[in-house]
């Protein structure tokens, strides 16, 4: 249920309703216009709207874009206020209606618009001094072409120094000149793609070479300019000489003239020595060129037929002067031959005048080998008599053509027979008797048989001693007796043996079947032998399973008993004859009863038996 206040305080609130309809009404009669509301000092109330006021935006009036005093749906795009409401575009959006692609809000004519990222053609040079009009004329931009010559034609018609029509010259500008020129003159024209312009013709002016303003077909190649050269040069006469009209083969570009041409004589002959101190007419008379000889014996054949020491034309020297000669040589004389190449000039060779060898001034055929000079020093050599010993006729096979002398040849007896110990000490003739040196035996008996048969200390025959002299004597001994035989590779000499003559084992000289084994020599001592009884005790006659060969005497075996019986305790004590009664091994019992029957029966204290 709804109540009302106190009269009091009724009153009060219908006295501030009153008030408040009031000011209502004040406010709505005298409420000032928008430009007055906010004509304030600051308008930085606008940034935090939708749209904050930037640049030239800051001082327009708010009527300029709140027409008619309307707020809400106030456009906020440039488009909307700069061509929807005021048509602010001259060029009537030929270049896009994002107008804040190039334009800040800072000033209209602040743009940040990129001529070469929009349109692929930079703007520098000359071009960035110019206004937009004189390239899109009638503010025409679509239409624009980025080539030079869709603006520059008139330009290249009219071109005449040099005349670019009647010279050919493309229409693509940029090949020569360059966009980022402040002027277009100062042509960018690489000389050096077309021809070269180095030594004198980097002198010359483009109508020495370009005559009437002609570019197109301009020669590139030297004689198409210099034809008129080539044929009135008479030092030489190219022409008379077939000389190419190749010019660059002689004459360079780069030379400041073009007298003294760098032509390269060596690429077809080289002028050296001698040869280098000629004049051109020295070869090329009458000022011929072509078919000069290149060879030495095409200018120098009677050189070659007139002379005599030697005479090349009876020695069959070849023609090819330069085995012998070198164009390097200050002088023909003294050739320098390589006599080595066909024969070494070495030892007394090197002290011979040609004639020696080469007599009647003959050269060709000239024996190669020794014996081809020397066959009448081999014939008549009697010491030793080379024919009679049948020797080689390549006698370098002993001599050596080093050697300063022929006697004492370098004859390297080892590779036959090694001299060694007393061979070494023996004249030549102690081995070949009466000179002879084939068929000369090459093996000890064939020369020492009589030494072999004839020795008796000991008898070699009798012995059965291999003819092998070697197996025993060696050549380096200095002396035949004390021969090195190694008596252990047969029976090793130890102990007692080693103290024996020979003849203890080899009695009367004989050696051949000597046994080999112990009992061979020692069956007497096997046999006699008491202590014990051998024989009667059944002893094997391997005399070496008790007696070593290395021991001072034959007493004291050293028998093993443990192999058969151990002696231990009271065993260890006894004699032999304890356990082996009147001498009798064979068949000794090897158990404790088989000896100790007796003092088991009567044993009473315990009674074994019972």
């Amino acid at each position: 249920m709804l109540t009302f206040p106190r009269p009091h305080v009724r009153r009060f609130l219908l006295l501030v309703l009153q008030a408040l309809v009031l000011i209502c009404a004040v406010g709505t009669v005298y409420a000032p216009s928008a430009a007055a509301q906010f004509e304030t000092p600051n308008r930085q109330f606008h940034n935090q709207t939708a749209f904050p006021l930037e640049g030239s935006h800051r001082a327009v009036a708010c009527e300029s874009c709140h027409v008619r005093n309307l707020y809400k749906g106030t456009p906020t795009k440039c488009f909307d206020c700069h061509w929807v409401r005021r048509q602010d575009d001259r060029f009537r959006l030929q270049l896009g209606a994002q107008c804040e692609q190039c334009h800040q809000p800072t000033r209209w004519s602040n743009t940040r618009w990129n001529h070469s990222q929009m349109t692929g053609m930079a703007l520098n040079g000359a071009h960035q001094q110019l206004s937009c009009q004189s390239c899109h004329k009638n503010a025409t931009f679509k239409a624009a072409q980025a080539e030079c010559i869709s603006c520059h034609q008139r330009d290249y018609q009219t071109a005449q120094t040099p005349n670019h029509v009647a010279a050919g010259f493309p229409t693509d500008c940029a090949t020569c000149h360059r966009a980022s020129e402040a002027s277009f003159r100062q042509s960018t024209f690489n000389h050096n793609v077309a021809f070269p312009l180095v030594g004198v013709h980097g002198q010359q002016t483009c109508a020495s070479c370009h005559k009437n303003n002609v570019y197109l077909g301009t020669a590139r190649d030297c004689v198409g300019c210099h034809r008129d050269a080539y044929t009135r040069t008479t030092t030489p006469n190219h022409a008379a000489a077939g000389f190419p009209t190749t010019c660059e083969s002689c004459h360079r570009a780069t030379d400041q003239t073009w007298r003294g041409q760098s032509f390269n004589h060596s690429s077809i002959f080289p002028l050296v020595g001698l040869h280098a101190q000629q004049t051109c007419a020295s070869c090329h008379k009458n000022n011929v060129f072509r078919g000069t000889p290149r060879d030495c014996v095409g200018c120098h054949r009677e050189a070659y037929t007139r002379t005599t020491t030697p005479n090349h034309v009876a020695a069959g020297f070849s023609q090819a002067c330069e085995t012998c000669h070198k164009p390097t040589d200050p002088s023909w004389r003294g050739p320098n031959f390589n006599h080595n190449a066909i024969f070494p000039l070495v030892g007394q060779h090197g002290q011979q005048t040609c004639a020696s060898c080469h007599a009647n001034n003959v050269y060709k055929g000239t024996a190669r080998d020794c014996v081809g000079c020397h066959r009448d020093e081999y014939t008549r050599t009697t010491a030793p008599n080379h024919v009679a010993a049948a020797f080689p006729t390549t006698c370098e096979s002993c001599h050596k053509a080093t050697d300063q002398s022929w006697r004492g040849a370098g004859f390297n007896h080892s590779s036959v027979f090694p001299l060694l110990g007393q061979h070494a000490q023996q004249s030549c003739a102690s081995c070949h008797k009466n000179n002879v040196y084939k068929g000369t035996a090459r093996d000890c008996v064939g020369c020492h048989r009589d030494n072999y048969t004839r020795t008796t200390t000991p008898n070699h025959v009798a012995a059965g001693f291999p003819t092998t002299c070697e197996s025993c004597h060696k050549a380096t001994d200095s002396n035949w007796r004390g021969a090195g035989f190694n008596h252990s590779s047969v029976f090793p000499l130890v102990g007692q043996h080693a103290q024996q003559s020979c003849a203890s084992c080899h009695t009367n000289n004989v050696y051949k079947g000597t046994a080999r084994d112990c009992v061979g020599c020692h069956r007497d001592n096997y046999t006699r032998t008491t202590t014990p009884n051998h024989a009667a005790a059944g002893f094997p006659t391997t005399c070496e399973s008790c007696h070593k060969a290395t021991d001072s005497a034959w007493r004291g075996a050293g028998f093993n008993h443990s192999s058969v019986f151990p002696l231990v305790g009271q065993h260890a004590s006894q004699s032999c004859a304890s356990c082996h009664t009147n001498n009798v091994y064979k068949g000794t019992a090897r158990d404790c009863v088989g000896c100790h029957r007796d003092d088991y029966t009567r044993t009473t204290t315990p009674n074994h038996a019972s």
